[in-house]
């Protein structure tokens, strides 16, 4: 999928869940997320222009799973057929869940988050020994910071390198 978020644009694996979605590219995109709308765009590589000649059926080009398929018809009404039977209206269709906008009613919260957002800023802390400017003796590490990175280890990494700095600084 494609997600928008404000100005950016994440790009990655989406899930459905029994209470809502998840999966990586929405773990990303809930760095970027404050209260209003996303976009999402399930069919990224679908090029809608290409196909309207198409001899192949709808639900074989979309490039999803046969039963989200089948849901995404059913949910816009469009009859599965050969792509070059569809109406104005049904591409019309289409290309709106191509943009499809709606607001989260929100997060999970703290006690399901992977990682956390805010905390001391990086300009009140001397970044070769990770202390307090503000509290001689008083270090910050990791996610107590105002450092968050994407999913693949970047947190972990940040937390790591964080402290190994802070360990140096006191040799």
């Amino acid at each position: 999928v494609k997600i928008r978020v404000g100005e950016e644009e994440i790009h990655g694996s989406l899930l459905f869940t029994h209470k809502g979605i998840s999966g990586p590219a929405v773990l990303d995109a809930s760095l970027y997320w404050q209260k209003g709308k996303i976009t999402i765009d399930f069919m990224p590589t679908l090029n809608i222009k290409s196909l309207k000649s198409s001899k192949k059926n709808l639900s074989n080009v979309l490039g999803l799973a046969s039963r989200v398929a089948k849901t995404f018809l059913d949910e816009l009404g469009i009859e599965d057929k050969s792509c070059n039977q569809l109406s104005a209206e049904e591409w019309l269709k289409i290309e709106r869940f191509k943009a499809y906008s709606f607001a989260p009613a929100g997060t999970f919260g703290y006690s399901k988050a992977e990682v956390t957002k805010g905390g001391v800023m990086l300009d009140e802390i001397d970044a070769s020994s990770m202390m307090s400017r503000k509290v001689e003796g008083l270090y910050f590490l990791g996610e107590v910071l105002d450092v968050t990175g994407e999913l693949g280890g970047y947190n972990f990494q940040w937390a790591f390198s964080s402290a190994y700095v802070c360990a140096k600084g006191l040799e």
